[in-house]
């Protein structure tokens, strides 16, 4: 089979991605073309609109600035003239500018225009407050508390103050300390940590406040000198779908729809670049028109690369995805030249897929490097639910989208001719398409290959934990994301890897020569977490170290023990092989073969067996699994349910620990055991298949199985029908049954335990590949334990699971549904409101209006003559 993870096929031969052998052809009449306006970016000096905008009366609650991305819009900032410039005879008159992203300029949000299409954001910038931070070099673009509660208290909260009527005076705030104490949550709480209030404003009156804020900018003079030069901007994003093909017909097109949506704006004083200058995204969508099969649009990266160079674009930035050589998205922006020529800035080509993992705030979340080191349960559940998204998006189909940021008036030309262009681009084939189950499905599977090999290396913990930690979840977030790499550490292994090249030569990344079995599974990286990886990943650092250190040491020392018979020694410690056990399974256990002696097992042994394996594995939720749950039919393939193998493919999350039982030399001493003795495999029957007279276990996860449709159960009904040799057959049975196994849950008081997150399974000593225990060896300290994750169903889903399964008894059946009714009808007559029911009064006798006459003495009658 396949690994996704090292990129080998079974025979352990590297392998190829080519995604083409699954490629769907379509025609350009089979693919839709849909065009948008997606986003708006205005910036103007005087804000002028039709409607009205809404300012905030207090400072909003912020961590970062409201733009704190590049969204690849520029500004000439002008530097004035000095005063030995300005003096110095026949020295110069212009003024010198330098361009500067807008993100890089310190601004605060004041207000919005909100509508029920969209909510747009109203930003004002200050070029003087512009300055990089003295120690680190870098710009600083947020603006201190300090100097927010300036500009409100000082400039803006007065400028609205003094334009208002005289009615509005009792709405309004006449300070900041006001305001604020206004808009407390409750008592007891912060003053102004709430929600903004808003007070809405015409154009002539936020007009009559802008020329009122620069007055007292002016009038403010060196204090409020760094408010000067202000100017605004108007940002809207996420407007597609009220754009998208004029609103489905409703209107000509997407500009049309625009200025319907947004009826607040001044689109006509927006449009004149004497006013400021007006940026809009225009995207366009391709999406088949595929009723049948569900498919994904994968841009061809060669195909982008062309198209972007012939339009005079930079060389931008590509994106891998999911580390795929030949597939992914492309952004760049024009040379500035060109860009002064053409009016388009910027150019984003990418896949719509994204969209199915995409989040709100499009900002990138997942699990730390210091989570999948230890495998918390935030890592855990973090892999568990990209495994489902990616499972629920496999019926719909996603397309491609390119997207141009362009003036306002080349958005005129360019709606006008970019659905002949894009038919005429559609015919060099740029996309690929694939199925969507197949996608999403070699997605999830990367995922859950990641993940197992994740925590394996965290069971056999290497000294270089930290580094193939960095590594593996480098690769777990390009499944879904295009990461940047922070680490230098991460960055050099990458490079030590040839990331590049194994990309290019396997289509895809890969670890390909990582060997699980090695001492620290990657040979090419750093061999030994230093003190930075540590830090990052949480550990303690000076004993991890030392470990580190011991466990190298004594992997060279012990070169002559890795034979194919002994690999770790004849006569290891009981710690070593404790830690072997734990750390790798499969290669101190010999592998699992159906013993000849049960092929004449009793019918009744294998049906229970069965049935016990069956019932087990479904108390276990569905999270817990990354296979699909046993359901074995015969007893071979039951016992087959309970091998290593077995174990590791069908749950997530599993641990494994040794058993001490039968590992004495010929002497009949076991030098190195240590701790309680264990209990053998034979006797574990006993604490699957219980004795009728065993005290029964209440309130724990062995209750529903005494009971019902419980394999014990149904056990103990099947030794009510048997004499003594029948039950001392049977018994003996289920013993050579559970000798033979090899693992099974560590049970005891409950059925599944549950140790740093992970299932506990008990190995069988008799398939350890040692002669006996040596001399214990220095013991190494137990890490610090973790409250564990609930993986077992509650006891009513269970019951409910159980019957389902469980095949239909008419008798039974019978049985039951009279006791439930006999159980409802005691219900109704103990009920409250039975017992309040009204009873109606018993009926009265009535007088008659007038007496009857008395009747005369019958008894002494002639009988009446009847004709018969």
């Amino acid at each position: 089979m396949t690994r996704l993870d090292d990129g080998r096929d079974g025979d352990e031969k590297k392998i190829y991605v080519d995604l083409e052998q699954d490629a769907i052809k379509f025609d350009t009449e089979d693919i839709l073309v849909s065009v948008d306006i997606d986003s708006i970016i205005w910036t103007t000096k005087t804000f002028k609109l039709h409607g009205t905008i809404g300012i905030y009366m207090t400072p909003p609650l912020h961590l970062k600035p409201g733009i704190s991305r590049h969204n690849h819009a520029y500004l000439d900032l002008l530097i004035p003239q000095s005063q030995e410039d300005a003096h110095e005879p026949g020295g110069r008159m212009e003024w010198l500018s330098i361009r500067v992203k807008m993100d890089s300029i310190p601004h605060l949000c004041i207000g919005r225009i909100s509508s029920a299409a969209s909510t747009l954001n109203v930003y004002i910038f200050f070029p003087r407050l512009k300055h990089d931070d003295a120690i680190s070099g870098k710009r600083v673009t947020i603006i201190p508390n300090e100097v927010e509660d300036i500009f409100w208290d000082r400039v803006l909260l007065p400028a609205i103050g003094d334009c208002a009527d005289t009615s509005w005076q009792a709405y309004l705030k006449q300070s900041l300390n006001e305001a604020r104490y206004k808009n407390k949550r409750g008592p007891g709480a912060t003053a102004g940590r709430g929600t903004p209030k808003i007070i809405p404003l015409s154009n002539d009156d936020f007009l009559d406040v802008q020329e009122r804020m620069n007055t007292r900018i002016k009038d403010g003079e060196l204090e409020l000198s760094m408010f000067g030069s202000s100017f605004f901007v108007l940002e809207g994003k996420g407007i597609k779908l009220i754009t998208k093909d004029g609103q489905r017909g409703r209107f000509q097109g997407p500009e049309e729809a625009l200025l319907r949506n947004l009826p607040d704006l001044d689109w006509h004083y927006m449009m004149n670049r004497n006013h400021g200058e007006l940026l809009v995204d225009v995207g366009i969508s391709f999406t088949p028109r595929s009723s049948d099969i569900p498919v994904v649009g994968l841009w061809r990266l060669d195909a982008l690369e062309a198209s972007f160079g012939a339009g005079g674009y930079n060389r931008g930035q590509l994106h891998h995805h999911n580390t795929l050589s030949r597939y992914g998205a492309l952004q760049a922006e024009m040379q500035r030249e060109r860009s002064q020529q053409t009016h388009i800035g910027f150019r984003s080509a990418y896949n719509l897929y994204y969209e199915a993992v995409r989040t709100t705030n499009n900002q990138v979340s997942f699990a730390l490097d210091s989570d999948a080191y230890k495998t918390t349960s935030n890592y855990m559940t973090e892999c568990f639910n990209i495994e489902r998204v990616l499972a629920g998006s496999k019926d719909k189909t996603y397309g491609v989208r390119d997207e141009y940021r362009t003036s306002g008036k080349a958005a005129r030309l360019i709606l006008a001719n970019i659905l002949s262009k894009a038919d005429e681009y559609l015919r060099s084939d740029p996309v690929l398409w694939i199925p969507s189950d197949l996608w999403f499905g070699f997605l999830a599977r990367r995922v859950r290959e990641i993940q197992r090999t994740q925590l394996a290396i965290v069971k056999r913990h290497p000294p270089n934990l930290g580094i193939l930690t960095s590594i593996l979840n480098h690769m777990l977030r390009c499944t879904i994301t295009t990461p940047i790499i922070f680490d230098p550490h991460l960055r050099e292994s990458l490079a030590l890897l040839e990331y590049r090249n194994v990309v290019e030569t396997a289509g895809m990344f890969f670890l390909q020569e990582f060997d699980l079995r090695s001492d620290t599974c990657l040979y090419d990286v750093q061999q030994q977490d230093d003190v930075t990886v540590l830090a990052l990943m949480g550990a303690n650092t000076k004993s991890q170290r030392a470990r580190t250190a011991a466990r190298l040491e004594m992997s060279r020392a012990d070169v002559e023990s890795e034979s194919e018979e002994f690999p770790i020694g004849r006569r290891p410690s009981w710690a070593r092989l404790k830690s072997a056990v734990e750390s790798s399974p499969a290669l101190i256990m010999r592998p699992w073969v159906w013993p000849s002696i049960l092929t004449p097992t009793d019918l009744h042994v294998g049906r229970l067996f069965v049935r016990c394996t069956m019932h087990l594995w479904l108390m276990l939720k569905d999270d817990i699994f990354q296979g699909l749950r046993p359901f074995p039919e015969s007893l071979q393939e039951a016992m087959k349910c309970w091998t290593i193998t077995s174990v590791t493919d069908t749950l997530a999350a599993v641990t494994f620990e040794a058993c001490n039982v039968g590992l004495q030399d010929h002497t009949g001493v076991t030098p190195g055991r240590m701790g309680p003795r264990s209990k053998s495999f034979a006797t574990r029957s006993s604490i699957f298949f219980p004795n009728p007279q065993s005290p029964k276990k209440t309130n724990s996860q062995w209750s529903s199985l005494w009971t019902g449709d419980g394999y014990i159960a149904e056990f103990h009904r099947l030794l009510k029908g048997m004499d003594e040799d029948e039950t001392k057959n049977l018994q003996d049975g289920l013993t050579e049954v559970f000798s033979n196994l090899h693992c099974l849950p560590a049970s005891s008081a409950t059925v599944w335990r549950i140790k740093q997150s992970a299932i506990v399974f008990v190995t069988n000593p008799a398939f350890y590949k040692i002669e006996c225990l040596g001399r214990a060896g220095q013991r190494d300290r137990a890490p610090a334990a973790r409250r564990p994750v609930n993986v077992i169903k509650g006891k009513r889903i269970f019951t409910a699971d159980l019957m389902d399964i469980t095949p239909f008894d008419a008798l039974g059946n019978r049985r039951k549904q009279s006791d439930r009714q006999k159980r409802r009808d005691l219900h109704k007559r103990l009920t409250k409101a039975n017992k309040h029911k009204r009873i109606p009064p018993p009926p009265r006798l009535r007088a008659r209006p007038f007496p009857l006459p008395k009747q005369h003495d019958t008894s002494c009658d002639d009988p009446m003559d009847v004709d018969r």
